[in-house]
């Protein structure tokens, strides 16, 4: 296939139904992404998402001196005391974002992740159009920017879109320094190779196959043991990290707990993992495209090409075996695995439109109609999704709340482990674990005496609040103490809370 400039292209008239089809996929992408922008951020993993919310708070708070010194105290203490993995890039662009506008704006953070997407997007565009041509950067954008539940995520507040924009940038650049190894693209592959593992470290895996795979497709061991711009690259791919996981273990210690209950090699032989992650790739990707972006992976005419893509795919599998636990527990850990199905539809339709020539108009026409089909369907879903949820009164809710338990020792059981009622109510409190905490640890192979540890965490404690009632039907020795010992102090059909600090009369004695 001849390879043509976008200058070239742009003055194309046979290729106008692919730029039908990739003018309306951009618009559409980022219209329903910046629709209904203002929402309050509980419609996608709402623990993860105020997770960096009270870390871009507090960062915000540290230098806003008219703000009431209590609330500086308070958004300042529960940033520092959030657990931290990834460095809080995203945070503190946020922060600054809240500086610029003179106001924590929830929006923000929306803006910011959506034009990161959107900053991949153009990215896997550009890979895929030096790889395969217009047609299947066309396809491969499409699937990337209207797959349902990617839309549903690049609007959310955590490091993935992030990383999945300089995963695309780095795969970019690596296949630039694969057809011209030069000095420039050596330390540009290298920059953004590193600054990708910096972002979230499992994007190792869908960069260090791909690595291994160009480099020993064009050297022996040997050779690339003596290549000085390898070395290059290594150094700058692994020392921001290497730096940042030394001062987080070593110096500052904020890493100390971050890496246990992360490895669980006991579920590879366990059925329900696999259907389970099986699960997770039809509701994250759609499992018949997925499995079409697998095929297509092997299409691929390039051999180098061919064996570049194979390895993404690989690196997704080794990613998972990994990450067992999270891999079919978080769909978002799937997030990655988008723009690489992506690659491999654009290939399944490089490769239809290639080797159809006697059909070719037909060819196009059906693959048109189905793809727009596609696109109208993807966007009606999450329109109507998006305009039926409301979740603007939960501040208001939550804030009450803290009104009413502020200035008193809380322990909880409610959504997202406190963080709602940290944010928008501007308390801290104990929370109680839930059912699925106590599983995870004991998969892990931590004995929990639940009860000990119960009456261990109130003693002291003033109030029991409960908004997670299904928790709570779970959880009977924790009902039957609450309810058979102590008083309720306030309650309605949204929360209840227990005063730990008067008991029923018949247990008085």
């Amino acid at each position: 296939m001849k390879k043509i400039s976008l200058k070239q292209l742009i003055e194309k008239s046979s290729h106008w139904w692919v730029w039908l089809i990739l003018c309306l996929a951009l618009f559409l992408g980022l219209f329903i992404r910046l629709y209904d922008l203002d929402d309050l951020p509980l419609d996608f993993h709402p623990t993860r998402q105020l997770h960096s919310l009270i870390i871009a708070r507090g960062m915000y708070y540290q230098n806003l001196d008219d703000a009431p010194s209590w609330q500086r105290e308070f958004a300042i203490t529960e940033w520092q005391e959030e657990d931290q993995i990834e460095p809080p890039i995203m945070e503190s662009l946020v922060a600054s974002g809240y500086r610029l506008v003179g106001q924590e704006d929830l929006r923000l953070p929306r803006i910011l992740a959506i034009s990161l997407w959107m900053i991949g997007g153009l990215g896997l565009f550009l890979l895929i159009f030096d790889m395969l041509g217009f047609a299947g950067a066309a396809i491969g954008l499409v699937y990337y920017l209207l797959i349902p539940y990617g839309i549903t995520a690049s609007r959310s507040f955590q490091p993935e879109p992030l990383m999945i924009a300089s995963l695309i940038w780095a795969w970019w650049a690596i296949w630039r320094w694969k057809t011209n190894p030069s000095w420039k693209w050596t330390i540009v592959a290298g920059l953004l190779t590193g600054f990708a593992i910096l972002v979230k470290s499992p994007a190792i895996f869908f960069l260090l196959p791909v690595w291994m795979t160009l480099v020993l497709s064009t050297n022996s061991l040997i050779q690339a043991f003596k290549n000085v711009k390898i070395w290059v690259i290594v150094l700058f791919a692994a020392l921001p990290t290497l730096a940042y996981t030394v001062y987080g273990l070593f110096i500052d210690g904020f890493l100390g707990s971050q890496f246990s209950l992360r490895f669980f090699p006991n579920l590879w032989t366990d059925f329900f993992y696999y259907r389970r992650w099986k699960d997770l790739i039809d509701n994250t990707m759609t499992l018949e495209l997925f499995l079409l972006g697998a095929l297509g992976a092997f299409l691929i005419k390039e051999k180098t090409t061919r064996k570049m893509v194979i390895s993404m795919w690989f690196g997704y599998v080794l990613y998972g075996l990994v990450f067992a636990y999270h891999i079919h527990s978080h769909d978002y850990y799937h997030l990655p695995q988008i723009p690489v199905v992506a690659i491999g539809l654009a290939s399944l339709v490089t490769f239809l439109t290639a080797h159809l020539e006697e059909r070719k108009g037909v060819i196009k026409a059906i693959i048109c109609g189905i793809v727009l089909v596609w696109i109208l369907a993807n966007f009606t879903t999450v329109y109507l999704n998006l305009r039926d949820a409301n979740y603007r009164s939960e501040g208001v809710f939550w804030k009450s709340l803290g009104d009413k338990v502020r200035g008193s020792s809380v322990i909880s059981m409610t959504q997202d482990y406190g963080f709602r009622l940290s944010y928008w109510g501007w308390v801290n409190t104990t929370h109680w674990m839930s059912s699925y905490d106590f599983e995870y640890r004991e998969l892990a192979g931590n004995v929990v005496d639940r009860e000990a540890l119960f009456g261990e965490t109130i003693k002291g404690m003033d109030y029991f609040l409960i908004t997670a009632f299904g928790e709570l039907e779970k959880q009977p020795y924790v009902k039957d103490t609450l309810v058979n010992n102590y008083e309720v102090l306030d309650s309605s059909s949204d929360f209840v809370i227990f005063d730990l600090n008067a008991r029923l009369e018949a247990q008085s004695d």
